[in-house]
């Protein structure tokens, strides 16, 4: 439901009787411009920003860093640890919920400006910056981003500079699920390692951090999960290298810091997930180093809860296509720890496997590597032994 004070953007193709009703309207060649001073202006007066149905193409870097697009931007003073009665959100959201990857608010980037990134340095559409790391967070909502390729180190949602992030009810590909065959994954081809449909935030939010009712195909990681007291419900993860990946990356104060900044913010604290569906992705999921920034497993051990996650993991994916090839596993990884035995928690999971006849549940497929996974109970739901 749009509210009146809302901030609203209408594309080039956006249908003319709605766009009597925006106050901005994007160009048709590159909506980033305009977009980002819709985005500035819900901002300052502190309402959300909603885009209403049509195609945005992002065809230029923003002016505030050459390694972002759009920039959510807090210009408040520095705050002190906690310091929340200057905290907002972020806010921008499509007028309605997408039924499909090319359906409502449709971001885009163009594929000369797609091409045109480095091979060597992660490019984020979305992220946020500013004088205060405390006082950001994101919601993130109701949008469709359909990416020309995945070639290249693109994060479309990028939380690493954010405090706390809110997804819900978002679409991300970067191929067009029309002209594929998902069965046998033929011309998916394996995307870049660093590209990642949504990152996590920098920790130590001042609210929650959640994820719901969201889907990603075709990127290096899917979910790239961490931060605070991180709560993910029905997720979707389909033809990626790695669907599912848990505190696996840096958080930082700024887009613009060296990539050796140590690291701000560590999700210690617990991330629980219901409902996650692992899809005809390359590998199973990764679970990064519980002991960066000094701290150790015997005194700030990691914990995950996941209940039911479904792993469809066939013959087919991106690289994988024959079918009917004898040994699936061959090139392809269990779950695996950084820091093998540093996660403690429970895993309930089931493995569904497709072959050209039939499919079968894996009641004996393990879920992690030999010598991962050591201190999780893990419990595959289809062996009765269990």
């Amino acid at each position: 439901m749009i509210n009146s004070i809302d901030i609203i953007c209408a594309a080039a193709d956006t249908p003319e009787e709605l766009k009597r009703h925006a106050s901005f309207l994007c160009d048709e060649t590159d909506a980033r411009p305009t977009l980002q001073r819709a985005i500035d202006e819900a901002d300052r007066l502190d309402v959300s920003c909603v885009l209403l149905r049509g195609t945005y193409t992002i065809n230029s870097c923003g002016e505030r860093s050459s390694r972002g697009g759009i920039c959510f931007f807090n210009p408040e003073e520095p705050q002190r640890f906690y310091a929340q009665n200057r905290a907002r959100y972020h806010v921008l959201e499509g007028a309605k919920v997408p039924l499909g990857w090319l359906d409502g608010a449709v971001v885009t980037m163009g594929k000369d400006f797609y091409d045109s990134l480095p091979d060597d340095k992660p490019f984020s559409l979305f992220y946020s910056d500013g004088n205060s790391l405390f006082g950001r967070g994101l919601i993130i909502r109701n949008l469709v981003v359909h990416l020309p390729g995945s070639h290249k180190p693109v994060i479309v949602f990028d939380g690493r500079f954010a405090s706390a992030v809110r997804y819900e009810d978002d679409w991300v590909t970067s191929f067009d699920p029309r002209g594929m065959n998902l069965a046998t994954a033929e011309g998916i081809p394996v995307p870049h390692p660093d590209s990642v449909g949504f990152r996590g935030c920098c920790g130590s939010n001042f609210y929650s951090t959640e994820w719901k009712n969201c889907a990603v195909q075709g990127f290096g990681t899917g979910f790239d999960i961490g931060g605070e007291h991180v709560y993910c419900e029905s997720l979707s993860a389909l033809y990626n290298g790695c669907g599912f990946a848990f505190d696996c990356y840096k958080g930082k104060d700024s887009i613009d810091a060296p990539d050796d900044t140590p690291a701000r913010g560590v999700c210690i604290y617990p991330v629980t997930c219901v409902n996650l569906l692992d899809e005809h992705n390359i590998h199973m999921p990764r679970f990064g180093n519980a002991s960066h920034n000094g701290r150790t497993p015997e005194i700030h051990a990691q914990s995950i809860t996941i209940h039911g996650m479904n792993l469809q993991w066939p013959n087919t994916c991106p690289g994988y296509t024959d079918r009917s090839a004898p040994d699936f596993l061959t090139g392809r990884h269990r779950a695996t720890e950084a820091q093998p035995g540093s996660w403690r928690g429970t895993i309930e999971f089931v493995i569904d496997h497709t072959t050209p006849g039939s499919g079968c549940n894996l009641t004996d497929e393990p879920f992690f590597e030999e010598g991962h996974g050591t201190n999780v109970r893990v419990k595959n739901l289809h062996n009765p032994s269990n």
